[in-house]
């Protein structure tokens, strides 16, 4: 058993850290909360340019733009599923990522076209 006399809790023998007895007559809650209770604002979208994978290139890279601080940003995935969606962005800040254009994305053979 680690005692840690300057840190708020104790380590159990099991490894996990244990509230002491002056934070649990507290009653201080296990995470924090927003002092007016109110839901945290949905992320801004940012327009998302992409390019599809070429030649040796094997994943998705795509271009886009902070809603909050207007940084431009690049991301890579390997799927054309994973790049919408909310996310932090480098900057920062959470973003809503929306795909807008896809270059350089190859055609598909039209549905019952002759070989």
């Amino acid at each position: 058993m680690i005692n840690n006399e300057r840190g708020p809790g104790v380590i159990t023998p099991q490894g996990h850290p244990e509230a002491s007895a002056a934070a649990k007559q507290a009653g201080s809650p296990a995470r924090s909360v927003r002092p007016d209770s109110r839901k945290r604002q949905p992320a801004p979208i940012a327009p998302a340019s992409i390019i599809a994978p070429f030649r040796r290139r094997r994943g998705w890279t795509y271009t886009y733009p902070c809603g909050t601080c207007g940084a431009n940003l690049v991301g890579w995935a390997k799927t054309l599923d994973a790049i919408p969606g909310e996310r932090r962005a480098g900057c920062g800040h959470r973003v809503q990522v929306m795909a807008v254009m896809i270059h350089n994305q190859p055609e598909q053979p039209q549905q019952g076209a002759a070989a």
